[in-house]
């Protein structure tokens, strides 16, 4: 396959970024193609939540990990479990405090391989008005073109935070003497981005 310039389809790739060697570039987060989602413990079962609003980059470059980065940026009242009521209480001074805090960001530090494909991001999450160090352990997940002629790459990646970590400590005791709300969050990310053009 050829361009219509007369250039292989191999330089195409090289100016994207693709090579046999590797991938390259600096990636927009696109959320119509990508989840932000957590899960707590409430009483004995687990609530899956998302963050709807948010936006992010990622540098990434397979053969060169020290010039990989990311960063992301959630609005906190875009929270969404499924539940009105329950959204508003998590917006609310017991819990993320929304209005003091509407922003939560994680800043890569770090990135390291960890296996094929695989890798850990360390790095900075501030939540709750509260920066403490998160591992982000990561999994690349490859690379394509879709049909609007954009070079899609995906990624998965999960954590887990204690929230009391980040001053995000309201609870209550039941009779049994366990907590309503679980102090674990466990948080998953399927992350679509656009390679920049």
């Amino acid at each position: 396959m050829r361009l219509r310039n007369g250039f292989p389809a191999l330089a195409a790739m090289v100016l994207w970024g693709i090579t046999a060697s590797g991938f390259a570039g600096i990636y927009v987060i696109d959320p119509a193609h990508t989840h932000v989602g957590f899960t707590v413990q409430h009483i004995v079962s687990k609530v899956p939540g998302q963050f709807k609003t948010f936006d992010g980059v990622i540098s990434f470059d397979e053969k060169n990990l020290s010039a990989d980065s990311i960063s992301v940026t959630i609005q906190t009242a875009s929270i969404d479990t499924n539940n009105e009521i329950r959204d508003k209480h998590l917006q609310s001074p017991d819990f993320f405090d929304a209005a003091k805090n509407p922003i939560i960001t994680f800043v890569s530090v770090k990135v390291k391989a960890h296996g094929d494909k695989k890798y850990k991001a360390e790095g900075n999450l501030t939540l709750h008005g509260v920066t403490k160090p998160v591992i982000l352990t990561m999994e690349y997940l490859g690379q394509d073109m879709d049909p609007y002629g954009n070079q899609v790459a995906g990624f998965s990646a999960s954590a887990t935070i204690d929230r009391r970590d980040f001053g995000l400590v309201w609870n209550k005791t039941l009779a049994s003497g366990n907590l309503l709300v679980g102090n674990q969050v466990d948080i998953d990310l399927e992350v679509s981005a656009n390679l920049k053009k």
